[in-house]
């Protein structure tokens, strides 16, 4: 995606994390389904183009969206995520990260008083904490789209605060653990819808980290 149009990029990459979070949040029904399969959705996909996890996670959508029904990925997000019984790949930061892989520890607060940092507060759902990928990826679209609000309204210092947030939430949060999570998608995913998304999920963050770097590096020489 070409971002020399700061705005339109920063909105952009907010629809982009909503919808990322909407789909580790809950099985897509048949009306993403119909939006998903449009021809352009996956080859026009704006974000983290050529980032080998992307494309890899890119193509296996696009072979699989054709004939997966809702009835199959609604068992298969039970059956990854938990909802209904042990999780094949726990979408927790703390299984992953904390010493005794329980929920509610110490990495669960961390993500917390990230959040808290701006003014933000996770909600609350059956089985969904704080460390939640779901959660995570919302409060990356939401970061994305104070961003795009502050440079419109010529706040640097404030989308500087911002950027940094978003960078802290994938180098000190998501990029510890999403490699092991995507690896116990791929290998649980029957559809192969999961193992995708997933995967290109993956390469978005590692693509993005970078990315803002680069805009921090830049707004601190204006």
């Amino acid at each position: 995606m070409d971002t020399a149009d700061p705005l339109l990029f920063w909105k952009i990459r907010a629809e982009v994390y909503r919808l990322l979070a909407g789909l580790f949040s809950d099985p897509p029904d048949d009306r993403l389904l119909g939006v998903m399969r449009h021809p352009g959705f996956l080859t026009e996909w704006p974000l983290g183009r050529g980032q080998p996890d992307v494309e890899r996670g890119l193509a296996r959508l696009a072979a699989v969206l054709p004939a997966v029904r809702p009835e199959e990925l609604r068992r298969e997000f039970w059956d990854l995520f938990g909802t209904l019984g042990p999780a094949a790949a726990p979408p927790w930061q703390s299984v992953y990260l904390d010493r005794e892989g329980a929920l509610m520890g110490e990495e669960t607060l961390r993500v917390r008083a990230l959040y808290a940092r701006f003014g933000l507060e996770a909600e609350q759902a059956l089985a969904v904490t704080d460390d939640h990928i779901a959660v995570q990826l919302a409060f990356l679209g939401e970061l994305s789209r104070q961003t795009a609000e502050c440079l419109e309204g010529g706040d640097e210092a404030g989308a500087r605060e911002l950027v940094d947030g978003q960078r802290e939430c994938l180098e000190d949060h998501l990029l510890r653990w999403a490699d092991r999570f995507v690896d116990k998608v791929e290998a649980a995913s029957v559809t192969g819808f999961y193992a995708g998304v997933a995967r290109m999920t993956l390469g978005l963050f590692r693509s993005d980290v970078l990315l803002l770097r680069e805009w921090l590096t830049e707004l601190a020489q204006t």
